[in-house]
């Protein structure tokens, strides 16, 4: 077996099995709003104090990462 193909070897082996790991974990801690009705009823289950507080929890994080955005590009794109 010669050596770039060795390498193409490994490279699909590590690729394979990172795309499983990758997968499994989503699995578990799923990253993206879910649509699962155990996940549904618990966030029915809350208050809507709790409900607008997580919302403006997020939306406010999300503003701050976009402020961490514009900063680091104005130092890099004038």
């Amino acid at each position: 077996m010669s050596s770039s193909a060795f390498w193409l070897l490994a490279l699909l082996v590590v690729s394979v099995l990172g795309t499983r790991l990758a997968l499994r974990g989503e699995r578990r801690r799923p990253s993206s709003y879910s649509r699962r009705p155990d996940v549904l009823a618990r966030w029915r289950a809350q208050s809507t104090e709790a409900q607008a507080a997580h919302d403006n929890a997020v939306l406010d994080a999300a503003e701050a990462a976009e402020n961490v955005v514009a900063r680091v590009h104005s130092l890099y794109r004038p």
